[in-house]
């Protein structure tokens, strides 16, 4: 057997990042290796976390981070009356909390932003929420050090603000710190852009809120075992009203369009594996036709395995569900993530055995 990579891509998505960190909980119990980390916004979060320590204090480190984020008791008093038909729940005192008074260790409000968005400021102040908190919390849960020399390969998405192209923050060709985590969540119109050196970067989420093509897209040597960790689900029941309209739309805009990238690039990894395997067929002097080897030369003979995990709406999901910090809906997803990723250890589909010209399969969990 090759040698086969492991990675996992994280996907955006605020407070859903929870779940993220509960599969990463059960890749780590089941002592599952990892060699590339690929993560937008929450996701370039939970990356660092996750290659910032070493193994022995990953699921602790991350723990605590999500911990701390909780709603200090203190401050769930907080209620803004107008907010509640927006929340959908009059008595989530935490998420009104995070929208009026930030996250501890996060973000807070830019008091006086909301009154004039027209006022001229500068660019690291373009934002309703002043997100200079994170970088002290990132570096009290991640060793950068360790990061950037450790085993795992770390990529960070994020968006150009100057040229609107996505960019990777590659710990393989630079030295990562918190701003390019920073930088990877930056989402507007909440959080202004970050800037490092003399560029500006909004959330990867952006462009992509699923980083699939940063892995799919680098040319393979190795076969690899892809997880791929989706906080949106595109398949939620209908809406009933405007508020759960408009809570659909957001899970619809936010999934992006994996589903359609992995069925596509399905196709164009089959197609090497098809064309590799044509090769062997050919006689030995047509091998050496200069006509032939440029085509023979498309040929690839590694398999991908993507197991795609998604997390299920909750029923009382609403449009802020991503700011929903509070310790029990945390609790929840991180416990939904273990439970998912405990189902896809069990079944092991990918190792069965695949047809000759299988270059990319896909397994996905039926729903429970």
């Amino acid at each position: 057997m090759s040698h086969q990579d492991t990675v996992l891509i994280l996907q955006g998505g605020g407070a859903l990042g929870a779940y993220q960190a509960g599969v990463y909980q059960q890749l780590h119990e089941a002592k599952t290796p990892l060699d590339w980390i690929i993560g937008t916004s929450i996701g370039a979060i939970n990356s660092a976390l996750i290659a910032g320590n070493p193994p022995e204090k990953r699921v602790a480190q991350m723990r605590a981070f999500w911990d701390s984020l909780a709603p200090d008791a203190l401050h769930r008093g907080s209620f803004w009356p107008a907010m509640s038909p927006w929340v959908n729940l009059t008595n989530n005192f935490n998420t009104l909390s995070a929208l009026t008074q930030g996250v501890s260790g996060f973000f807070k409000p830019r008091f006086g932003a909301v009154w004039d968005i027209n006022a001229q400021v500068p660019i690291d102040q373009a934002g309703f929420y002043d997100t200079s908190p994170l970088k002290t919390t990132l570096e009290k849960y991640v060793d950068f050090d360790y990061l950037n020399e450790g085993p795992i390969r770390v990529s960070i998405c994020a968006v150009d603000i100057d040229n609107g192209q996505g960019v990777v923050f590659d710990s393989r060709e630079e030295r990562l710190y918190p701003e390019h985590i920073m930088a990877s969540g930056a989402l507007p119109p909440g959080f202004p852009p970050v800037k490092i050196g003399e560029r500006a970067y909004w959330d990867g989420g952006v462009y992509s809120n699923t980083p699939l093509d940063v892995f799919l897209e680098e040319e393979r040597n190795a076969d690899a075992l892809c997880f791929m960790i989706d906080l949106w689900d595109p398949t939620e029941t209908r809406p009933a009203s405007i508020a759960a309209a408009m809570t659909r739309y957001k899970s619809i805009q936010y999934a992006s369009r994996s589903k359609e990238q992995l069925l596509t690039h399905q196709k164009l990894q089959d197609m090497q594996r098809a064309i590799r395997v044509l090769t062997q067929a050919l006689p030995a002097a047509a091998r050496q036709n200069p006509e032939l080897k440029p085509l023979m030369a498309m040929g690839c003979d590694h398999t991908i395995n993507v197991v795609h995990l998604i997390m299920k709406a909750l029923p009382d999901d609403h449009y802020f569900k991503d700011v929903d910090f509070s310790t029990s809906t945390m609790q929840t997803r991180w416990a939904a993530g273990v439970h998912d990723c405990q189902r896809a250890l069990r079944h092991k589909s990918w190792l069965k055995p695949l047809p000759p010209h299988a270059g990319l399969v896909i397994h996905e969990l039926e729903q429970e």
